[in-house]
């Protein structure tokens, strides 16, 4: 919307007269608000590429092995060759576990732990991956704060880079203006301007998450930020020239012309997508967020262009944008048979594609790559779809005591580590709840698979599983167990931990040494110090010198957050002695 006998993005003032900083514009000087907003866009840009440089060390060192310069971004088959074979010649005895007493402490355990002898480790000479650590050793202290948590789920780091981003905003809003509620059409330029970061941030194949090596989940904060903040923008512009036409009364005139109804339409546009992507609208009706969202985004677009035509560069990029997403997708869309089974005690779907094994990183799936029975996802129940889904798998079992093959649209690759290798730490830890296990599932397997081939610097895996029931441990005993027989090289323990007080027997057969359950919440500091202390008692190994510690955390965000701060109050001494830690959040 645009006021008439005024120059659209322009200020007067006298010729020549210089502006007072920070103050309105002498009489007769013209300011171009469409040039202010656009230089203000390129500092964002040039921003958003002074981070992807400084992340240019950790993407080349990703790069390191020419097969991963594909994977984890197209799906694919690749024959299996099996895994390397490790003979247990221990039993494996019943157990049967008296849970009659309820809820204790945590650190009663029901089960033998098996002490690991460093000393029998085979160290297998070998590839290891260069490492390449996401902070200098001197930045260590700020990372820890920049990493501690303002509000559930979001850091402090997270603050700062919304206020820097608003920062730059704030530039072109207040430079040489008269007023917020006289030079209103700035507003304008600045709403637009901001239309190809949103969609550069919201999409899954979005630019910025393949430069900087991170989700498109990662960048969701910011992309919600960015909206909101091109929202305000939109509303200070329409309806202060809605203002403006009731005092002079003619808004009637006014919105009859093309240009200011097509704005108008925008204007709701903008304020139907925020009120649809409130959280309780995701959370109960995430597919009428999901095609409101598409369907008022085009409007965006479509009435952007007849409201003002010079704005027509911003949305020819974020057309751009949208448009390499939806060929992204459409090249990483399979047609494929899946054979769906209930897991009922983690009340989830087991989902099984076994012409797709190649291409994707393990870490949001429950199977490692280049494994025998294909991509593997665990689907929890938590929507109308995945309750059919779940319900149709029951039911098949029910009555055939079998898997259902069903026709399956798979998308993705999508999320995952980014630049982060798991395997060039000299430890791992994962702390995950409920169905996070999936994630530590798939990225323990993938770690012994590459410790068997020589390709794994870690020498330490603990696995932490907080769940409500005991009985949740009983369908994955024996991945566990093999798990465990498998990790030669590599010391594994596996800690389950359950919350809700049971009364009764449960029998597990062929609980392992190297397995432990334990009722109550696990002391997550305790248990990271823990893992820091022995993982600095044993050397470098033939990997060299320590590479560090990376905790994966999968689960609420609760979790995330109470992991976040144990790992912030570990010792800088013992952090800095094994080469510091690092979150990876799944």
């Amino acid at each position: 919307m645009s006021a008439n006998g005024t120059a659209a993005g322009t200020t007067g003032a006298a010729p020549g007269a210089a502006a007072p900083p920070g103050g309105p514009a002498p009489a007769g000087a013209r300011l171009d608000v469409g040039v202010l907003v656009y230089h203000t866009v390129i500092v964002l840009v040039a921003l958003v590429a002074l981070v992807v440089s400084l992340r240019l060390p950790r993407a080349f060192a990703r790069l390191w092995r020419v097969s991963e310069w594909t994977r984890g971004h197209f799906l694919g088959y690749a024959a299996y060759a099996g895994p390397s074979q490790f003979p247990y010649t221990g039993s494996a005895a019943s157990t049967t576990i008296d849970l009659s007493h309820g809820v204790g402490s945590s650190q009663d355990s029901h089960t033998y732990e098996a002490k690991f002898d460093v000393s029998s480790r085979t160290e297998t000479p070998g590839s290891y991956p260069p490492r390449v650590e996401s902070t200098p050793s001197f930045l260590r202290t700020v990372v820890s704060v920049l990493r501690s948590r303002v509000a559930p789920g979001f850091s402090a780091a997270q603050m700062a880079i919304c206020a820097g981003w608003l920062g730059v905003l704030l530039y072109p809003t207040i430079y040489r203006s008269a007023g917020p509620f006289t030079d209103i059409n700035r507003y304008g330029f600045i709403a637009i301007s901001q239309v190809p970061f949103i969609f550069a941030l919201g999409t899954k194949n979005n630019v910025v998450g393949i430069f900087l090596g991170m989700g498109y989940e990662k960048l969701n904060f910011l992309h919600r930020f960015v909206a909101r903040l091109a929202i305000i923008s939109a509303h200070l512009h329409g309806l202060g020239y809605i203002y403006k036409w009731c005092l002079a009364n003619n808004f009637m005139q006014e919105i009859a012309q093309p240009k200011n109804y097509f704005g108008l339409v925008l204007l709701l546009s903008f304020d139907c997508i925020l009120l649809t992507s409130l959280a309780f609208v995701r959370k109960n009706a995430y597919s009428f967020f999901f095609y409101s969202h598409i369907v008022f985004l085009h409007t965006v677009l479509i009435c952007g262009f007849n409201h003002y035509p010079q704005l027509t560069p911003y949305l020819f990029a974020t057309g751009a944008i949208y448009g390499l997403d939806k060929l992204m997708r459409m090249a990483k869309t399979r047609v494929k048979t899946a054979t769906i089974r209930p897991i009922p005690q983690l009340g989830v779907t087991r989902i099984e594609i076994p012409d797709l094994n190649k291409g994707v990183h393990p870490f949001t799936i429950a199977s490692e790559s280049n494994s025998k029975e294909g991509l593997v996802l665990m689907c929890k129940k938590t929507g109308t779809w995945t309750h059919k889904l779940f319900a149709a798998a029951l039911k098949s079992q029910a009555e055939w005591d079998v898997g259902r093959n069903i026709r399956v649209v798979v998308e993705g690759p999508y999320g995952g580590p980014g630049f982060t290798m798991f395997d060039s730490f000299s430890a791992a830890m994962f702390i995950v709840g409920g169905g996070g296990i999936t994630f530590a599932l798939s990225v323990i397997q993938e770690l012994i698979q590459q410790d068997s081939r020589g390709e794994s610097r870690v020498r330490v895996i603990e696995l932490i599983w907080i769940v409500q029931d005991a009985s949740s441990l009983m369908p994955l005993i024996p991945q566990f167990s093999a798990m465990i027989h498998q990790s030669t090289n590599t010391r594994l323990t596996i800690s389950v931990h359950y919350t809700k007080a049971v009364v009764g027997k449960i029998r597990f057969t062929g609980l392992q040494p190297g397995i432990t359950l334990t009722p109550g919440r696990p002391g997550l500091i305790a248990a990271i110090e823990g893992t820091v202390s022995y993982t600095a008692s044993i050397g470098g190994g033939n990997a060299g010198v320590h590479s560090g510690l990376i905790v994966g955390v999968c689960g609420p965000v609760a979790l995330a957050d109470d992991v976040s701060k144990a790992v912030g109050l570990v010792d800088p001494a013992k952090r800095d002695e094994i080469g510091g830690i690092e979150i990876h959040e799944e």
